[in-house]
């Protein structure tokens, strides 16, 4: 194989493929990138046996072929090189790396060992706008579950139903839903995506433009954004019906400034260190939200907020990271906090929308 392309494009093809690579593989041939050429382009491809993600990069092709090397080697090395046409020569077990100034000459394993990346085919794909996707998926996966122990909430769940895409992620203690509409309706079908799988469609994604495609099989997803396509195993399992913890009915209605909350929140949360939660007091004939935090240790803090509050008055006490995670990636100068009582679910919404909340349990004194 001989091909030569920009030190941009191969640095970039590099980062989007590489960051799936583990530290502890146990099977060396996982440790490398497989370099291709394929159509008038080199293709480079990784995988961890749970996701398999495949660019493409424009060269110019002197000789086909295909091998493969050690990717933080490549990486590493492309990283540093200067912003010049970069010539990539295989030769025996060894690949040399050259531009103007610099000669390398690095070991390869034959591509013959490199695990197939399997093909995803339906008849019936999914395509979205790829930054209403990212948005979305921005919104959702970090309420997935980080403990591995159980696996179905660890991931995040599309749902499809005619022209309707709901995505959802939930840890049992906080839950986030988004409804996006679909250009063409689809049938009902439902799978739960790995966290790991969900963040790597949103990095792929990035600041670009584009459509992306989503294809589903019974095992298997697969995910084309531009030059990239990601495919990833399903989690297996059903996930949990958490329609049934939504509120239908609140007690309480409060609508306060975003950015004043948020300053308010990591203000009270220097105070509740150990415990990470915030007393939310919302008294009757007075349109204020107070905050409240205190520690034996580091003294006590209250903050009050100008808000428009309807309905009772009373107390929750919240997981202040929980809340700060959410208003970190609403849209929006205003948010909505539902509440019923302090000992169920509150909701907190984007005034104006309807396509997005978020639920968080009370921590229980």
């Amino acid at each position: 194989m001989k091909i030569i392309c920009t030190q941009e494009n191969l640095k970039n093809g590099l980062m989007t493929v590489g960051r799936i690579i583990s530290s502890t593989n146990t099977l060396p041939i996982l440790n490398n990138i497989l370099l291709k050429t394929e159509n008038g382009q080199l293709r480079l491809s990784t995988t961890n046996l749970e996701i398999g993600i495949t660019t493409y990069i424009r060269c110019k092709i002197e000789e086909e072929g295909e091998t493969t090397v050690l990717c933080k080697t490549i990486t590493d090395l492309v990283g540093n090189l200067p912003n010049q046409n970069i010539t990539l020569e295989t030769q025996n077990s060894q690949m040399s790396i050259e531009t103007e100034n610099y000669h390398t000459v690095i070991k390869t394993l034959s591509a013959e060992e490199f695990p197939l990346i399997p093909v995803v085919e339906n008849s019936h794909p999914v395509s979205i706008d790829g930054q209403e996707l990212k948005k979305s998926l921005d919104q959702v996966a970090f309420a997935a579950s980080t403990n591995q122990t159980q696996p179905e909430i660890s991931g995040v769940l599309f749902t499809m139903e005619n022209n309707i895409l709901k995505i959802v992620a939930t840890d049992r203690y906080r839950l986030a839903e988004k409804t996006l509409k679909l250009p063409q309706s689809q049938a009902l079908a439902q799978v739960i995506i790995p966290h790991k799988t969900i963040m790597e469609f949103s990095r792929v994604i990035g600041g670009q433009k584009g459509s992306a495609e989503l294809s589903f099989t019974e095992t298997q997803i697969s995910f084309k954004f531009n030059n990239t396509e990601i495919i990833s195993r399903l989690v297996d399992g059903q996930y949990p019906d958490y329609k049934q913890i939504i509120p239908a009915e609140f007690n309480t209605e409060i609508v306060t400034e975003k950015q004043p909350l948020v300053s308010a929140l990591k203000a009270s949360g220097i105070f509740s260190q150990t415990t990470h939660s915030v007393k939310l007091d919302f008294p009757e004939n007075r349109q204020v939200l107070v905050l409240n935090t205190e520690s034996q240790e580091l003294g006590k803090s209250q903050v009050e907020l100008p808000s428009q509050i309807k309905g009772k008055s009373g107390t929750v006490v919240l997981n202040y990271h929980y809340i700060l995670d959410c208003l970190s990636v609403l849209d929006g100068e205003k948010v909505v906090m539902k509440i019923v009582n302090d000992s169920t679910a509150s909701l907190l919404v984007p005034q104006g929308q309807n396509d997005y909340f978020y639920l968080v349990m009370p921590i229980k004194s």
